[in-house]
């Protein structure tokens, strides 16, 4: 039993000689389509963001990354009722993603990429009529609050301390879509998956 406990301890030591926390925060472009994903990063509509913790464990040419955030997703519909007019929504997510990183360590530099499922839960919902926020809006708009996808991409860790990435996601649900009543107008939305790219900046401790 001793000997078990021994074994036990150091392997947990091991283990956490190779495990860093961090924070982690960036950019979140979601949309219904690649281009338009791309022209949100590219500064012509950025609004969404995520932000939370990150863990990272070490494993040599591999290492697995979970991570707790706040991610903000949304995308704009056409208001099929009236011309010329635009739905705005923003939803907010308690998401655990999950990297598996495969990389290369160049010394002063760490080069890798991943695939990263994860799964979310809406928490805040809101939406904008032409630019006027919507007061009355409700869950309605949302299909589901349980989201779920993989994400894939690509980064650098600079001196084990600070990683950059880049990826894109695919919500494997529809995240949008049904009948909307607003201020006692009613607007058809088309189903969205709201998937799209994400930027991100990582501190390791």
């Amino acid at each position: 039993m001793k000997k078990l406990l021994v074994i036990v301890a150091s392997l947990l030591v091991a283990v956490s000689a190779h495990a860093q926390l961090g924070v982690v925060a960036g950019i979140t472009s979601s949309k219904s389509d690649l281009k338009s994903a791309i022209g949100d990063l590219q500064g012509k509509n950025i609004t969404q963001y995520h932000v939370g913790l990150t863990y990272k464990l070490d494993l040599g040419l591999i290492a697995i990354q979970p991570s707790i955030l706040y991610n903000m997703k949304g995308t704009s519909f056409d208001y099929t009722n009236i011309a010329s007019t635009q739905l705005d929504f923003k939803t907010g997510y308690l998401e655990v993603p999950v990297q598996l990183q495969a990389g290369v360590d160049l010394g002063i530099a760490r080069v890798y990429g991943f695939v990263e499922p994860f799964v979310g839960y809406a928490i805040s919902n809101a939406g904008s009529l032409n630019g006027t926020a919507i007061k009355d809006l409700n869950w309605e708009n949302v299909k589901s609050r349980l989201e779920y996808g993989v994400g894939l991409g690509a980064g650098v860790e600079l001196i084990k301390h600070v990683q950059v990435a880049v990826k894109y996601f695919w919500n494997m649900g529809d995240l949008y879509g049904g009948d909307v009543t607003i201020s006692g107008a009613s607007a058809t939305i088309a189903n969205s998956k709201a998937s799209g790219i994400a930027a991100s900046v990582a501190l390791l401790f």
